[in-house]
């Protein structure tokens, strides 16, 4: 490993541990109950735990155990660390994808595979958005939007933490019933909760209640900044459970959070359902106003390639046995289990207890390719814990450039080399 490896490594640790520990400090021990509202906002939770902490949440009861969700790792945010190479249009677009700088060429065909190019323009109240193009890998969705802002503040920081709110993304009303069903049955299973199917169809209908209120999380921040033209990116977490799905992008009142010495990186707002806005910071005036609505089909992708198995790892001392492996252009995750019961608050001598340390560090650690290239991942674990200790969840790894699934040959879990050959592929 590099000091550079070494420095962002640790800057990523230090960013996740700064945005979490006070809200790891001050959680709630409450029971949970399991009403419909409160199932709704598990999904979500399953689906995407960063997203979920980050995005609104409607206002009324709801008692969630954040004692089973405490030692859950934070998405690291890769695409703030990117390092440009200028290849061609994709990565001209995403600036924050990450190529491989020893063959930029390679990196850039792969991402033209997953991209979808939309160049899309709108000009609202003199400010001109164009929708660029889509990157999707079959489980999270890029995109990449030029904004030109005549009125853009001198003082403006693209680094400054983004106000989001009334941004969504949503899918055509044909095919949502279809993906919600699928998602909601996925959540639920990774984390070896049984849904009967009235409980299923409760869920579904539940989510269906609220039109616009998106189904999968979006963070819209600014890639790059050059003389009042931004280049804007939206992430999402969207998978492969629909045939070209069709997706509206919504973006409306978009601002940045005024940032004071001493504040902590935790950035919070909600919004009633009669649209009123309640934050914990004060909000800029907006750059964009819009309201900018983009409407598109995603008709490439990179699917990912699943592998099954029974494999035994230890990550420090820690045991683990990893059921399943899933290779995305973006990400490597891991389904494991903790082969020991686990307390999370440390209270119970006779059980497990990781730290938030541990937890972050707790990667995918990195994986080998057909040419024999070993390449690096960085990510975190998140876990689900159930009440009598028993605990499973997902380890990710974020590789240091874009990778072709069908190239990974085996991955470093905890210094093992597992050998994808040695197991099971699945038709996904």
């Amino acid at each position: 490993m590099t000091p550079f490896d070494s420095d962002l490594r640790r800057g990523l640790m230090d960013a996740n541990l700064a945005q979490y520990e006070r809200l790891l400090k001050t959680a709630n021990s409450a029971e949970m109950d399991f009403s419909p509202s409160y199932l709704r906002e598990r999904t979500r939770l399953l689906a995407d735990p960063w997203g979920w902490v980050k995005r609104r949440e409607r206002p009324g009861p709801r008692r969630l155990n954040w004692r089973l969700i405490a030692i859950a790792a934070a998405l690291l945010l890769l695409s703030a660390c990117a390092v440009a190479v200028v290849t061609g249009q994709f990565s001209q677009w995403f600036p924050t994808i990450w190529m491989d700088p020893k063959a930029p060429e390679v990196s850039e065909e792969i991402v033209s595979r997953m991209g979808t190019v939309i160049g899309e323009p709108q000009t609202v109240d003199g400010a001109s958005v164009t929708l660029n193009a889509a990157v999707w890998d079959g489980q999270e969705l890029r995109l990449s939007l030029t904004a030109e802002v005549p009125d853009l503040p001198e003082d403006f920081s693209s680094e400054a933490p983004f106000y989001d709110l009334e941004c969504r993304l949503i899918m055509a009303e044909d095919q949502r019933e279809a993906y919600l069903r699928k998602e909601i049955a996925r959540s639920h299973a990774n984390s070896h909760i049984d849904l009967t199917e009235e409980e299923l169809e409760e869920l579904v209908q539940s989510h269906l209640e609220y039109p616009d209120d998106p189904d999968f999380h979006s963070v819209v921040r600014a890639a790059r900044q050059e003389d009042g033209t931004l280049i804007l990116q939206v992430m999402a977490a969207l998978f492969d459970y629909v045939e070209d799905p069709e997706l509206t992008l919504h973006i409306e009142n978009l601002a940045t959070y005024k940032v004071e010495e001493g504040d902590d990186g935790i950035f919070t707002s909600s919004q009633a359902p009669d649209g009123t806005v309640t934050t914990d910071h004060e909000i800029n005036d907006p750059f964009l106003k819009g309201p900018f609505d983009f409407t598109f089909t995603l008709d490439k992708k990179l699917s990912p390639i699943s592998y099954e198995g029974d494999i035994d790892a230890t990550y420090e001392n820690i045991p683990l046995r990893v059921s399943k492996i899933t290779v995305m252009a973006f990400q490597v995750c891991a389904n494991v289990d903790l082969l020991a019961l686990l307390d999370p608050t440390g209270e119970d001598p006779d059980k497990l207890h990781i730290s938030l340390e541990q937890n972050l560090a707790m990667s995918l650690n990195g994986l080998w390719t057909e040419d024999g290239e070993y390449v690096e991942c960085i990510g975190g674990t998140a876990f689900s814990v159930e009440q009598d200790g028993k605990t499973g969840g997902e380890m990710r790894g974020n590789p240091v450039h874009v990778i072709d699934p069908a190239q990974v040959t085996a991955v470093c879990i905890g210094g093992k080399r597992v050998e994808l050959s040695e197991l099971t592929r699945l038709d996904e």
